[in-house]
């Protein structure tokens, strides 16, 4: 007898299931299917920089395992690609993993339909209620001081301030590197941010590549302008802050 697969837990179920090359009709094209494990291994791995040991333990699988499911799914994308075949996203042995779902109709899909379950969701809670399950923020900063104030551009932040709730301390990463670059800072600096294991980031604005990041690794994003990062913890705090649904800003703003 064959001896089944053990689950590969997602954090990430993509909202488009498919991709077709421009121009050619639906019928006409050959298929790619790919997995839904397949997709999570490429996002942990490619998207969002996880070395191969961090993103098996994600998934809870081994190293081996992770190591082939990146491969399959990089070999039939690259089939996709370089011959002209669209894309179907389906199917996979998979869990998904709870501290990473997303809005309430994801979870509500996977099993969370009682009432109990639904209203201690952190998604589905009043803002103040959200704010208190939160113990670790991340906020841009001008100069990596609570008094000092928020930056308005997430990518180009000098610093990003790292605060634990529970401890009442902070953490500085400098991000001067990401400020200056010509290209890619928001990924990157989101990739940072993620990496310093956030529930919340706090900036000025938001361009639609590191929102992305975020979006897809659970991370929250709120909008706070012309304030100290003092002030913005402590509105985040009171349920006053603006939650971001999407990106506010266009790319390379």
């Amino acid at each position: 007898m064959t001896r089944p697969n053990n689950r590969r837990r997602v954090g990430f179920i993509p909202k488009i299931r498919g991709f077709k090359p421009v121009g050619t009709g639906k019928a006409e094209l050959e298929e790619v299917i790919l997995g839904e494990d397949e997709i999570e291994a490429v996002r942990l791995k490619d998207l969002l920089g996880l070395s191969q040991g961090e993103a098996a333990r994600e998934m809870q699988i081994s190293q081996p395992t992770f190591h082939r499911l990146v491969l399959t799914a990089r070999q039939k994308i690259a089939d996709a690609f370089v011959n002209g075949k669209a894309v179907r996203i389906k199917g996979g042995n998979i869990d998904v993993g709870e501290s990473f779902s997303q809005p309430c109709h994801w979870r509500r899909r996977w099993g969370c339909k009682a009432k109990r379950v639904h209203e201690d969701m952190p998604q589905c809670a009043s803002p103040r209620a959200q704010a208190e399950k939160i113990t670790k923020i991340a906020i841009t900063s001008t100069d990596g001081k609570l008094d000092g104030m928020v930056h308005e551009r997430f990518g180009r932040s000098r610093k990003i301030i790292v605060y634990d709730k529970t401890k009442r301390s902070f953490d500085v990463i400098d991000n001067t590197t990401n400020m200056n670059s010509p290209q890619a800072a928001g990924i990157q600096t989101a990739q940072n941010v993620a990496q310093a294991s956030v529930q919340v980031v706090i900036s000025g604005h938001l361009g639609p590549n590191a929102f992305g990041i975020l979006q897809a690794v659970g991370i929250e994003a709120y909008s706070a302008s012309s304030m100290t990062v003092q002030d913005a913890l402590k509105k985040l705090e009171e349920g006053a802050l603006v939650k971001l649904a999407g990106p506010d800003v266009e790319g390379r703003w």
